[in-house]
């Protein structure tokens, strides 16, 4: 059975990742390219076996056709989008190795696993390739879940977002009504950039924000902010890593 993806132990290695962050973000523009997932990244071969594999090992749970059961959730369409869209194949392949099947996960190796990730990927529409998709958690890190049309955003690129400021339990914030992260070479807005943010239109996102204390966010709660940071998202969780938060002159009211 697959389900949300328990929090990584990942505020230190988002702060470790800063500088590969930053070096990531060098040769992007606000406007980064579509995910490499379009350009296939599994064999028709490989998916086939991970269909074989998966209806030996899955189909119990999830169905033959993968669109779920009282035990388990979809693996397909909408419901496979909203909870692994925006995130990594990596993200979803720890999920399989760790937890498929629920009762017995060690039983299936992970060369099979990979095989059926490839699968969940062709059910899902993303188009099969001339290499197949590898054990390798770096390259699964790199290819981002993303519909077509839309940019990819990867985990640990350096962005820039603009919400509302809002506090969370034992001190710490979220940015609430958050717009959807923009890459960005710069650790810090200049002023012309602070200007566009307070005209810009709040979102329907939320990120919860990490190394807060430096920035004084307390002068700031119920305002309309722009915060730059390292991004980190799965399944379950949308975090942020300051670089900097500026208040953009604009209450965000009730």
């Amino acid at each position: 059975m697959i389900r949300a993806l328990v929090l990584p132990a990942c505020l230190a290695m988002l702060a470790s990742a800063s500088s590969a962050g930053l070096v990531a973000a060098e040769n992007a523009d606000e406007k980064p390219g579509e995910s490499r997932i379009w350009s296939g990244v599994y064999t028709t071969a490989q998916a086939q076996r991970g269909k074989e594999n998966f209806d030996k090992s899955c189909s119990n749970c999830h169905n033959a056709d993968l669109n779920g059961s009282v035990r388990a959730p979809s693996l397909r369409g909408d419901r496979f989008l909203k909870n692994w869209g925006n995130g990594s194949a990596n993200v979803l392949f720890v999920k399989l190795r760790d937890s498929m099947p629920a009762t017995y996960p060690d039983t299936v190796p992970d060369a099979i696993k990979i095989d059926i990730l490839a699968y969940l990927l062709q059910v899902n529409g993303f188009p099969s390739g001339k290499e197949e998709l590898q054990l390798d958690s770096k390259e699964l890190e790199d290819i981002q879940i993303v519909q077509k049309g839309e940019q990819a955003v990867p985990n640990f690129a350096l962005v820039r977002v603009v919400g509302c400021l809002a506090p969370r339990a034992a001190k710490t914030w979220t940015l609430a009504r958050a717009s959807e992260p923009a890459v960005t070479k710069d650790d810090s807005p200049a002023p012309a950039a602070l200007k566009d943010a307070a005209a810009k239109a709040l979102g329907a996102g939320s990120f919860e924000l990490v190394s807060t204390a430096a920035f004084q966010p307390e002068s700031h709660q119920g305002r309309k902010v722009e915060a730059r940071g390292l991004l980190y998202r799965d399944s379950g969780h949308s975090l942020l890593n300051l670089t900097s938060l500026e208040d953009t002159g604009v209450s965000c009211g009730n």
